[in-house]
């Protein structure tokens, strides 16, 4: 009995001793719950008493311990919410302006510009939307006058165009150089006139960062819209917008593209000129935060163009002058007229690139055929000389 007396108090000791380790490294609990759970334990019949006695006092511990960290996390909540729309952080708080992509790039430029002008929502998307277009202005006087140097050199290009289409393997490689030489003779380049494409990643970032800053709705779009849209998240109940937004990018076919100079087809006129007016029954959904930078942005648009239609402009620009009507017409003289001529004129080229290809497969067919003819003639005389040296 004294021997398991004596071998009871060292299990009791090691477990006070692990019970004040456990209470020091736990800094939310007393001292005294501490010394106190451990002498229970010590004082316990059987070890494995102990052992589930100092289990389940753990475990407590940690439950503990979560519920704190629980409310600290409220906490933090709590102080997030907090955030207005005229402070820095705010859209990156409530799950918007997160990441680097378009949409998250212009939810970001939208907070600044928003705080730091102390604008209304209207007038933040107004400002930016002019910023963005004045920083891409000069891909589009480049691309201007790009479009101006390829309509000059268009009537010839168009009879090296016939030549590579309707020409075989050489006359196609003869025809692309001389393609190439007189684009570098006349300083013209095709990805000049691409350059403007650079937009539309920024103008796909605007579309959604608006659409989901409007669905939210982010703090002041349901009061700081204008005039009759004055709700940014409701949808224009007049069209107003879409029908501003159709106008201008009519004008802006009219005039001649957003280069000012781009020879359009009337057939691609008459397209654009549909087209806008659909888009104000597609869009009569949209909030009017999106519709909104529609209209603006093909505001601008128009304003550009009437720029690029100014000689004098286009000089201070250091621009080639703007082409007359006559060499307008001339460049456009091989382009249809109509929309059932440019459905026509493609069939048309659909039926000559068909019986080109249909040549060319014929012609392969051919040669092919005659090397096959002269390869079993070679092996046919050799078998027969190879004969008669073995009847020898």
């Amino acid at each position: 009995m004294f021997k398991v007396g004596i071998s009871r108090v060292p299990v009791g000791a090691a477990i006070l001793r692990n019970q004040l380790r456990l209470t020091a490294a736990r800094s939310s609990f007393p001292l005294r719950a501490a010394t106190a759970t451990a002498a229970a334990a010590a004082a316990t019949p059987t070890f494995a008493s102990s052992l589930r006695y100092n289990s389940s006092s753990s475990t407590a511990h940690e439950i503990k311990d979560k519920l704190v960290s629980f409310a600290d996390e409220n906490n933090v909540a709590e102080t997030v919410t907090n955030l207005h729309s005229d402070q820095i952080g705010y859209l990156e708080s409530i799950g918007l302006a997160q990441g680097w992509g378009p949409t998250s790039i212009i939810e970001k430029l939208l907070e600044f510009t928003h705080v730091y002008t102390g604008l209304p929502w209207w007038g933040t998307i107004a400002v930016l939307t002019v910023a963005i277009r004045v920083v891409l202005f000069p891909l589009y006087v480049k691309a201007s006058s790009n479009a101006t140097r390829m309509s000059e050199i268009k009537p010839q290009l168009d009879v090296i165009m016939k030549q590579i289409k309707g020409g075989d393997t050489q006359d196609q490689l003869k025809g692309m150089e001389k393609r190439r030489k007189l684009m570098k003779e006349h300083n013209v380049s095709t990805l000049a006139s691409m350059a403007p494409i650079i937009q539309l990643p920024l103008a796909y970032g605007f579309f959604q960062a608006l659409r989901k800053m409007a669905n939210h709705p982010v703090e002041g779009f349901t009061d700081q819209g204008l005039a009759w849209f004055t709700n940014l998240s409701d949808v224009d109940p007049y069209l107003g917008l879409q029908a501003i937004a159709a106008a201008a990018v009519i004008a802006v076919v009219r005039i001649g593209g957003e280069t000012g100079q781009h020879a359009i087809a009337n057939s691609m006129k008459q397209v654009m000129t549909i087209v806008p007016i659909i888009s104000i029954f597609i869009t009569k959904n949209f909030s009017a935060a999106v519709v909104l930078y529609f209209a603006i942005n093909s505001v601008l648009s128009l304003i550009q163009s009437a720029i690029f239609k100014s000689n004098t402009l286009r000089q201070l620009l250091g621009m080639p002058k703007k082409l007359t009507i006559h060499q307008l017409n001339e460049s456009t003289t091989s382009s249809p007229k109509s929309l059932k001529e440019m459905v026509t004129n493609f069939v048309d080229e659909s039926k000559e690139r068909s019986i080109k290809a249909a040549r060319d497969a014929n012609k392969r067919l051919e040669v092919t055929q005659h090397r096959k003819a002269v390869d079993d003639y070679g092996y046919i005389k050799k078998r027969e000389r190879h004969d008669k040296r073995g009847r020898k």
